[in-house]
């Protein structure tokens, strides 16, 4: 029989009156909430970066391939559409690479789709109003499925016709700018080698990413429009937007297809190294995920250390009277151990309750909002990660456990015949 554990439930379960049994219940409370804003922000943050992350790759791709010299400015190059490199594109599949701490890794998988693009601007125009466009041509093989979540209103243009399509896609701020609908028509002017051109879209469809500053840039067309408009040959392109099976073999993808399958006039460039901005405030999310987790674990080692302290104290003569029956300090310590885990236990099941439980209402609910403009998602987004959770409650049971053995060291300081002689 274990005597300590024994003891221990027995403490825990009696001491719900008094100082003691107050202070418990407040160290349950407290801890419960620390555990609960763990796991809130650690679903809350993992789920914005990867809602914002699959909305800029959505919107991009994974991996483009340019011309070299794109890279260096912004003069537009055409590149010869080449259907032997898509199809050595198309056949990556899961790659083996030497991984940064030298050990032999593999990819989660490879190219998904292989999709042609040209970016062009030009000023669009309704009546007195304009406003500054880039036009972004694609053709049929893009699979459209990646952003028909983001049209709100109408469908994207036609790709599939035997003809160019003249029809636009736009994106809300656009469409309120510029008061237009489905259905209007709309002139684009460019300047093309210093000659002005103008043509006529039809807006076929209305997008909105919450990236504000993609809404209110860009809108989608025919590719081979875009080609009519620079006078290029229906095989020339600006680039090509890789889609992975994962977005985490970005980097791997694009070395390998730079090294192994492009010809040496082309540049393969991750959509992290293009928008690097974004994904450098992203990855500063893990740093408040980091200190909100170090504060939170702090407060409930003290509130913990706090409690076990004063229970010592009010178990005082307890402790001696089991020192005078022989009883060595080491098993009465593990006596207020176990009744520090056994709190802690409880309050990982209160805070986990309380955690999950806001964060399912909001996965399914979604009464928390946001305001877009800023934070590129109009609702806390919420993502569970397992292995995260999992770690979370790990993390307080072993800490907790470790750090209250400090706070029992006050059992080997009570004399018995003290604590009786008092009596």
């Amino acid at each position: 029989m274990n005597v300590a554990l024994f003891l221990a439930r027995r403490i825990s379960s009696n001491s719900t009156s008094g100082y003691s049994g107050k202070l418990i219940k407040l160290a349950i409370a407290t801890t419960s909430l620390c555990i609960a804003t763990m796991v809130l922000s650690s679903t809350v943050i993992k789920g914005f970066k990867k809602e914002i992350s699959h909305k800029i790759f959505g919107f991009w791709g994974h991996v483009h391939l340019t011309d070299l010299h794109v890279t260096r400015n912004f003069e537009l190059r055409p590149i010869k559409y080449d259907k032997t490199m898509v199809d050595s594109l198309m056949a990556i599949g899961s790659l083996e690479y030497l991984s940064e701490a030298g050990t032999n890794e593999t990819t989660i998988g490879g190219v998904s789709s292989v999709s042609p693009y040209i970016n062009y601007p030009g000023v669009m125009q309704r009546k007195d109003q304009i406003d500054a466009i880039v036009l972004k041509g694609l053709d049929s093989g893009y699979d459209i499925n990646r952003f028909s979540e983001y049209i709100k209103e109408g469908a994207f243009p036609n790709l599939s016709d035997t003809i160019a399509s003249r029809e636009i896609l736009i994106s809300e701020q656009t469409s309120k700018r510029l008061f237009l609908n489905i259905g209007d028509k709309v002139v684009l002017n460019f300047i093309v080698d210093k000659d002005p051109i103008k043509r006529r879209f039809k807006v076929s469809g209305i997008y909105r990413t919450g990236l504000e500053e993609y809404d209110v840039k860009f809108a989608f067309v025919d590719l081979r429009a875009l080609q009519a408009i620079l006078g290029w040959e229906s095989d020339m392109i600006a680039g090509y937007e890789v889609f992975l099976d994962d977005f985490h073999d970005a980097k791997v993808v694009a070395d390998y297809v730079y090294q192994e399958v492009l010809p040496p006039n082309m540049y393969a460039a991750t959509i992290q190294e293009k928008q690097r901005s974004i994904f450098e405030w992203l990855e500063l999310q893990d740093i408040n995920e980091r200190v909100i987790f170090l504060m939170m674990a702090l407060v409930a080692l003290i509130n913990m250390a706090t409690a076990l302290l004063i229970l010592i104290l009010e178990r005082s003569r307890m402790i001696g009277v089991l020192k005078s029956l022989g009883q060595d300090s080491w098993s009465l310590r593990r006596v207020f151990i176990y009744s520090a885990i056994i709190i802690v236990l409880s309050s990982l099941l209160i805070g986990n309750f309380i955690g999950l439980g806001i964060a399912f209402l909001q996965k399914f609910i979604g009464f928390l909002k946001l305001d877009e403009t800023n934070y590129y998602l109009s609702e806390v987004p919420i993502h569970f990660d397992i292995f995260s959770l999992l770690m979370i409650n790990l993390f307080v049971v072993v800490v907790t456990a470790v750090m209250m053995v400090l706070p029992t060291y006050l059992v080997t300081r009570i004399k018995p015949i003290d604590m009786l002689r008092f009596e």
